[in-house]
């Protein structure tokens, strides 16, 4: 829209601008294991909803990371919002790899590589109004259970305010969707708190892609999670009235600018995540992640500051 009007900040307004600055923030990671097609087909009902003859976006090979994530304090950089106060947040975030592939003259170059937060459930409505209105995160309210502190690692759990089965006589309620808990180790393990070796261990679960994405942009992609800059792709979209027209829908990118990395370590690999079915988060349908208990992939933590950047508008254009 060439005349686009300036947002309103009206008071009681709980939109604030961005950057924003994310202090100690507290990340486990898992890789997952996924099923391509379903993954690229939750990218074609978003993200390739707005493709062009030029450009779309490919899924990644056949994983997915699912992230908890305890942000000690988050606040907006951008006065009079930097001056209003601070919050607690918590994120768990299922990531599909994208690739942006660029078709020119018959052929299809890789343009750029993304992270996707396809699924996100946070823990206040701050951050969700916030995370939905400005960024276009698909957010969602939830309770949690994540460890205080690297000395217990014993579980992890989301559990959301949903519909378990969709009939005309489901109760609202809350279920758990997923979980993950430590077994016993079998053997010891050489664990390395090497972040070049992280890069190593990730990039070789994506080899072998369908789309010939070769081994340095893979590290490039999994080393942004912990080196400069980590880029979030999302799809961006408000309904009408009645639900059926899109009054706004965009393809957005938004950088996440890594400040400091305060402790990063690769943890033992003997967690199992537990998915159950629920009706309104049908991980299987959108993802192909497994239903029940099954391994997950160089489990790793990291603590870090960062400043979430503003998003900007890639399609259309």
């Amino acid at each position: 829209m060439a005349n686009k009007q300036h947002y309103r900040h009206f008071l009681s307004n709980p939109v604030a601008k961005p950057p924003c600055r994310m202090l100690n923030a507290n990340m486990y990671g898992f890789f997952v294991d996924a099923n391509t097609d379903k993954m690229q087909g939750y990218i074609d009902d978003t993200l390739n909803t707005l493709s062009t003859t030029v450009t779309s976006f490919r899924v990644l090979g056949h994983y997915c990371l699912l992230t908890f994530t305890d942000i000690e304090k988050i606040s907006s950089l951008t006065p009079p919002f930097s001056e209003q106060g601070w919050m607690q947040e918590t994120d768990i975030i299922i990531w599909l790899p994208v690739a942006e592939i660029e078709h020119q003259a018959g052929e299809n170059d890789i343009n750029h590589l993304y992270w996707y937060p396809a699924f996100i459930a946070v823990n206040n409505i701050y951050a969700l109004i916030n995370g939905r209105e400005v960024w276009g995160y698909n957010k969602y309210l939830c309770d949690y259970e994540m460890p205080s502190n690297m000395a217990d690692l014993s579980r992890f759990s989301l559990s959301l305010q949903c519909f378990k089965h969709f009939s005309p006589d489901t109760k609202l309620s809350h279920h758990q969707l997923l979980s993950i808990s430590q077994a016993p180790a079998a053997k010891d393990e050489n664990l390395l708190d090497n972040i070049e070796e992280f890069g190593n261990k990730v990039a070789r679960l994506f080899r072998g892609d369908p789309i010939g994405i070769d081994f340095s942009l893979i590290k490039q992609l999994l080393n942004g999670f912990i080196h400069p800059q980590m880029d979030q792709i999302l799809f961006k979209q408000f309904p009408d009235g009645e639900a059926d027209k899109a009054v706004h829908q965009a393809v957005v990118h938004s950088p996440s600018e890594i400040k400091k990395i305060h402790a990063f370590k690769l943890l033992r690999n003997n967690f199992q995540l537990d998915v159950k079915q629920l009706a309104s988060f049908p991980l299987f349908d959108m993802f192909g992640i497994a239903l029940g208990l099954q391994e997950v992939h160089i489990p790793f933590y990291i603590n870090m500051d960062f400043d979430q950047l503003g998003a900007t508008q890639l399609l259309p254009k």
